[in-house]
């Protein structure tokens, strides 16, 4: 009974069926040697910082990067959300036809699964080399203190030299962040959390706007400057919120994307901080930061209020680790209306925070690590330290005058 049943095994195995389907095997494994290469190119341009800059970003990266934009700016939504659905039905399909000739003997399952795994091996090369080609060399720039050279501006005071510091900074920002509230709503307290006092498409525009400000205040590239394509919304939002994600860019379609179901407060920031990513910053702090100063650069109060608010919980977040006493009293200077919008953010977070967002932060922390973000999803935090080495730069103010 062992012979017959040892063959049909043989047979099931590694006998040809009529739909078995070619392996494809030097194209595929060429894709993926092209993954390959594509890390260990990066790897060697992380030791040629000023070459990223001048060649890359400033010329190849940033051309793509508009291009890009403009080919997707028609579409009022997210292009990449409709391409990623679209192939994960496409793989979906493949997976289940294959499964369905296996069980029906018309094709062995070794065939089946090495063209699955060599499929997958060849999108994810495909993915590595359009990823670093197209946007992921900008990780090989240098960080922004060195570009800036406020290599001056980074120190830390020590002591209660840093302690009154950052007591005076934060004061300054819960102060123009009342300012700023009132400026938008006319009102100290709206009696509920705050909605954005103009529509979407004026705010990108603004921020835009104030892009070119910020270019020119810190005397960066032209191409800074220059328009990257409006911020979309994200149809299944809901998924973004399952994981904790504010706003993403997608370098395959140029697109700053915005989760619509944050907090409105949020959203200026969110929506400055993505576009940075369209400008080539790849760094969580350094978006976070621009994010925060197109912000409090732009015309628009509500705009000025969102980047605030999120400098002043940060700086209060690094207060309270020198005086949490302290923090807490100048925190109790907020108007009645920022609290409304706290509380906001605090339901929002308890009711999405799960499995499915620990999942997605350990996959971004990952992410990040190994394009040498350091510290990993940390780095979304860092931003504060960037913000008083502008503050320092600023004659120890973090606040914009408005003309």
């Amino acid at each position: 009974m062992s012979r017959p049943t040892c063959e049909g095994v043989r047979r099931f195995l590694f006998e040809p069926r009529e739909t078995d389907r070619p392996l494809h095997l030097l194209r595929r494994l060429t894709w993926l040697a092209a993954g390959g290469v594509a890390l260990l190119l990066a790897e060697i341009l992380s030791h040629f910082p000023g070459f990223v800059e001048t060649v890359y970003t400033e010329h190849i990266g940033q051309w793509i990067g508009r291009s890009l934009a403009a080919l997707t700016r028609w579409y009022p939504w997210s292009v990449m959300e409709v391409v990623v659905a679209l192939l994960a039905l496409w793989l979906l399909q493949s997976a289940l036809r294959a499964l369905f000739q296996v069980l029906r003997g018309r094709r062995r399952i070794l065939n089946a699964l090495g063209c699955g795994i060599l499929r997958t091996g060849a999108l994810v090369g495909f993915v590595l080399v359009s990823f670093y080609a197209i946007w992921g060399f900008n990780y090989d720039r240098a960080d922004l203190i060195t570009r800036m050279h406020w290599q001056e501006w980074a120190r830390v005071p020590d002591g209660d030299a840093g302690t009154a510091e950052l007591e005076k900074v934060c004061r300054e920002l819960v102060a123009a962040t009342n300012q700023e509230y009132e400026r938008a709503f006319d009102s100290k307290d709206l009696g509920h959390p705050s909605h954005l006092p103009m529509s979407v498409a004026a705010l990108d525009r603004d921020i835009d706007a104030a892009y070119l400000r910020v270019a020119d205040s810190l005397h960066l590239a032209p191409s800074f400057a220059a328009s990257r394509g409006p911020a979309k919304p994200v149809l299944a939002s809901f998924i973004m919120s399952a994981e904790l994600i504010s706003g993403e860019y997608t370098p395959w379609t140029g697109e700053a994307n915005y989760n619509r179901d944050i907090p409105f407060c949020n959203m200026p920031e969110v929506i400055g901080h993505e576009k940075a990513h369209q400008r080539g910053v790849t760094s969580e702090d350094e978006a976070n930061f621009f994010g925060f100063l197109v912000c409090a650069f732009s015309d628009n109060p509500y705009a000025r209020y969102s980047a605030y608010f999120m400098a002043q919980r940060q700086l209060l977040g690094e207060l309270a680790k020198r005086n949490a006493d302290l923090a807490k009293t100048i925190a109790k200077e907020r108007c009645p209306g920022i609290k409304h919008d706290l509380d906001a953010m605090n339901t929002y977070y308890r009711a999405h925070v799960g499995r499915i967002s620990e999942i997605q932060n350990k996959v971004n922390d990952m992410y990040l690590k190994a394009n040498r973000v350091k510290g990993g999803v940390q780095a979304y935090g860092r931003s504060a330290a960037l913000i008083m080495a502008f503050a320092r730069s600023n004659n120890g103010s973090c606040v914009v005058s408005q003309p």
